[in-house]
């Protein structure tokens, strides 16, 4: 959740967590629900997820709430001021948006180390969802969705970026096999 674009909290369905307690201030409040699938198995088979039972400050129900919905499918168009540039240390939820240049179109391993949270796509596919909780440290982009020249990296960051750099390994770094 953030209030006036600055982070004030997360709940994690991991942790059972339900509510942030937030004062009363005057401002955006921007919920992020991110859906990362459902449980298939056990007791929390059919367990709720994202915004369950509305909003409410102080007892009072918060309305007239606009959704933006953003397909994976693709890249989300730029909102704001535009797709930020790969230039800094960068704080989510943002769009963020390099060029790489290759010889010829070839098998890459996009490493997310330093990254935070969110999704990437090459060339308007999307290569998946990374976190820095890993294991997996690298999203694969095929070689047949790569070009010779300038290619485009769009990110999704809903956390932060700690490293601003886009690097390519030599192969899959995918964590702990055991």
């Amino acid at each position: 959740m953030f209030l006036n674009g600055q982070p004030v909290g997360t709940l994690l369905r991991e942790h059972h967590q339900r509510a942030i307690g937030l004062r009363r201030a005057v401002g955006e409040l921007v919920v992020l629900v991110e859906d990362e699938g459902r449980v298939n198995y056990g007791p929390r088979i059919g367990e709720p997820k994202g915004v369950i039972g509305g909003v409410t400050l102080d007892g009072d129900p918060l309305v007239g709430w606009d959704v933006l919905p953003l397909d994976l499918n693709a890249p989300p168009s730029p909102w704001h001021d535009g797709v930020t540039p790969l230039d800094g240390a960068v704080g989510g939820p943002v769009l963020v948006r390099a060029e790489f240049t290759l010889d010829e179109p070839a098998d890459l391993h996009l490493d997310t180390d330093g990254w935070g949270r969110g999704v990437v796509w090459v060339n308007g596919l999307c290569l998946g969802r990374y976190s820095s909780r890993g294991p997996q440290r690298t999203l694969y982009a095929p070689g047949p969705i790569t070009r010779a020249g300038v290619n485009e990296l769009v990110i999704f960051e809903t956390d932060v970026l700690t490293s601003v750099t886009a690097r390519f390994a030599p192969g899959p770094l995918l964590g702990p096999t055991e």
